[in-house]
Parts: structure tokens; C-alpha cells; sequence
């Protein structure tokens, strides 16, 4: 048909099947940024969105022969699958394998399935390591 050409005999389809294209282009990246976003947070071993660092470092610290928490990183292998470790800074006697029990439980509650413990006597300092002295406020989110 003829009225569907311009002057210089091309069809106007032509013209608007970019303009099509584009906006379906720009709903497609609206409609997918949140999992996009979730993906990439995912595999930048971020913190799950549901987890506040300073409740775990607390509630980590609330455990009896516990002095402190430091290197407290919480992150997901998947939408389902958590994993968690930290320092635990112990008092002088305390029994280990029930500090590290209790620790595990905390852990759980927080959803984490797995988990890896370091327990260090009260005093020690593992600067020398990397970590710095022990309750400094130095958790990485990777957000």
C-alpha cells in the first residue's frame, strides 16, 4: 500500500520498529534491574540484606567466656546457603568446645549454615595477622 510509504518510498514501520525496540529494551532493564542487582550482590559475597553486622558482633559477644568479636563477615553462597566467620576474643579458662557451640547456634539463628570460628586467648592481638585489635568496627559489607 502506498500510504504506508513516506516521500522517499519507505514504510513508516520502518521508523518505528527502532522506537519499539528501544522502549522494550529500557522495560527489559527496568523489569530485571532487581534481580540483576541481587545477582551481582550475590556474587560479590555481599552481606544478605536481612543481616545487621553490629546484632551478630553483639549477640557473638553475649555469649558467656566471650570478650569480644572482631572480623565478623557474614555472606551468601546462594538465596539459601550462609556462611559466617569470625575472631572470638576468650577469657582466660574458658571451655572452648562450648564457646564454639554456642557460636555455632548464634550462627544458625542468623540462618548461617556454615560457619569457622577463631578463638583467641584475652590479650592476644592478631594485628600481626591482619585483623587489627580486637572490637574494631571494620566488617566489610562489599555493597
Amino acid at each position: 500500500r502506498s500510504s504506508d510509504l513516506d516521500a522517499s518510498g519507505v514504510s513508516y514501520w520502518y521508523r518505528v520498529d527502532p522506537v519499539c525496540t528501544y522502549l522494550f529494551s529500557l522495560l527489559v532493564l527496568y523489569s530485571s534491574y532487581g534481580t540483576m542487582s541481587e545477582a551481582v550482590h550475590l556474587l560479590m559475597a555481599g552481606v544478605p540484606s536481612d543481616i545487621n553486622i553490629s546484632e551478630v558482633r553483639s549477640r557473638l559477644k553475649a555469649i558467656p567466656s566471650v570478650v569480644g568479636a572482631h572480623d565478623v563477615h557474614v555472606w551468601a553462597l546462594s538465596a539459601s546457603k550462609r556462611n559466617m566467620w569470625a575472631h572470638l576474643t576468650v577469657s582466660a579458662g574458658a571451655d572452648s568446645a562450648s564457646v564454639l557451640h554456642a557460636a555455632q547456634r548464634a550462627a544458625a539463628d542468623f540462618g548461617c549454615d556454615h560457619t569457622c570460628f577463631q578463638l583467641e586467648g584475652e590479650g592476644t592481638v592478631c594485628a600481626a595477622l591482619h585483623c587489627g585489635p580486637p572490637d574494631v568496627a571494620h566488617d566489610h559489607s562489599h555493597a
